[in-house]
């Protein structure tokens, strides 16, 4: 087979039906031809079909069992089958895992970004991925990055992975079909899918342009947030999280590539066979995926906004109980019913830093300026809330506000504990909102030595205190 059919066969169209294994954190087993799986071991002499065993470890081989995270993979050759790696020509200088005053700048002004356009040259998800801020360092293994991409085509014979930790990637624009070495995910707008470190994929673009964002962690493993008073249920539900079946090609692929990313430097190597050669697998260290709208939003009914971390859709977190290295929290459509209460989000100055993105609609604490493909960073201690309009807006309704329901809407939060560096093309950017601190210039005062007419009296009568 010629390599023109090779590239033409590797990105043939998903299926409209791919079928997925279910469930967060579960032990799966998987396998493209029966009888492929070994029975009674890992590591036979001779694994079925002839196959090659090889195992990838997300953790420690000695982590406590209920933090262990590995798979086995059975594979047609095994991935060590290629030339010495070397440095990538021409280097990728807008990728960053390591940040100091060398690369980065911090900065504690409050930062938004509009919409970036989809390059016209071919760009594919690797080429088009560029860093916007980050902490810590993928060397000392404690860290983030975050990311976005804006890309036209798809990868063309070669295989990306990250040695420096799990990428989440939020598409917002055009959907991905994603081929990993356990099998295809079809990830559009609305959902999330997190590779985990070191695991090779190839991203297809079936809908041409596309953009969207990606935090990358170093030294953890995203889980599910423990939901406390919450109780058993709610957030985001195990069952929902969806994980490719296995799927492979056997076929010649000459002068294909793996571009891996260490140290946020891409090296590549060459061999001369698809990385997506595994017939099965088992384990619970897997790519997965997730749709937003299946999210189960708490809220309050009563009186006050409810902080959000009770949006938590995934964490990263620290040795310090409550304390995360990063959560993906999310702003889904919702009902607001509290009474005597301002319902947008408070003003505040957090000791996390917080990076928000928008994939569709609006976001309800900003009237203006915040765009579907944007993105803004309130670092730590930074002030930030409603602008102007949201807030007069609000109070202009006094008390007579009926229920409402937030709909047409998905913004989403990076937040971390780590106070993060602005690269210097996300600071120069022609996407950079240089007005952005205006939508809190207009907020006058409202200060009064009147009563108001709603006393704190009669807000207790009427909740029976």
């Amino acid at each position: 087979m010629s390599a023109e059919e090779t590239n033409t066969a590797a990105r043939s169209p998903f299926p409209a039906d791919l079928i997925y294994h279910s469930g967060f954190g579960n032990h799966f087993s998987s396998e493209a031809v029966s009888g492929a799986l070994p029975r009674g071991q890992n590591s036979p002499l001779l694994c079925p079909y002839g196959l090659y065993a090889e195992q990838i470890s997300g953790t420690s081989f000695t982590s406590p069992r209920k933090h262990n995270q590995r798979s086995w993979l059975y594979r047609v050759k095994p991935s060590v089958t290629h030339e010495p790696f070397r440095p990538r020509v021409p280097d990728h200088v807008k990728l960053v895992s390591e940040f100091d005053r060398s690369n980065s700048s911090a900065t504690p002004t409050q930062l938004r970004w509009k919409p970036a356009d989809v390059p016209e040259p071919p760009t594919d998800f690797v080429d088009g991925l560029y860093t916007v801020c980050g902490a810590g360092s993928s060397y000392l293994r404690h860290g983030f990055a975050i990311h976005m991409y804006a890309a036209n085509v798809s990868m063309d014979n070669y295989a990306f992975c990250s040695a420096d930790g799990d990428f989440l990637i939020v598409p917002q624009q055009g959907r991905l079909w994603i081929t990993t070495e356990c099998g295809r995910l079809q990830v559009s707008p609305g959902e999330i899918v997190v590779i985990p470190q070191g695991f090779r994929f190839a991203v297809d673009l079936p809908d041409g342009p596309s953009r969207g964002y990606v935090a990358e962690i170093f030294g953890s493993h995203f889980q599910l947030p423990d939901l406390g008073p919450i109780g058993a249920n709610g957030l985001a539900s195990s069952r929902d999280f969806l994980v490719p079946e296995a799927w492979f090609e056997d076929v010649p692929c000459p002068g294909y590539t793996i571009v891996q990313k260490f140290g946020g430097e891409l090296f590549t190597a060459k061999q001369d066979f698809s990385p997506f050669n595994v017939v099965a697998w088992h384990g619970n260290y897997v790519p997965y995926k997730y749709d937003l709208s299946k999210f189960c939003p708490y809220n309050t009914v009563l009186v006050d906004h409810g902080d959000p971390s009770i949006n938590t859709v995934l964490t990263a977190p620290t040795d310090r109980p409550g304390v995360a290295l990063l959560d993906f929290v999310i702003f889904p459509p919702r009902w607001l019913v509290a009474e005597h209460t301002f319902r947008p989000p408070y003003y505040h100055r957090n000791c996390m830093s917080e990076f928000m993105g928008l994939i569709h609609g609006g976001y309800e604490a900003k009237a203006d300026g915040f765009l579907p493909g944007g993105a803004s960073l309130h670092s730590c201690m930074t002030p930030h809330g409603p602008d102007t309009k949201t807030y007069e807006a609000t109070i202009a309704m006094e008390n007579e506000a009926e229920p409402k329901r937030i709909s047409n809407t998905m913004a989403f939060m990076f937040e971390s504990c780590l106070m993060p560096r602005v690269c210097p093309w996300a600071l120069e950017s022609p996407y950079m909102d240089h007005e952005y601190y205006q939508c809190w210039i207009g907020l006058k005062s409202h200060f009064t030595r009147e009563p108001l007419r709603v006393d704190s009296q009669e807000v207790e009568n009427e909740h029976g205190a």
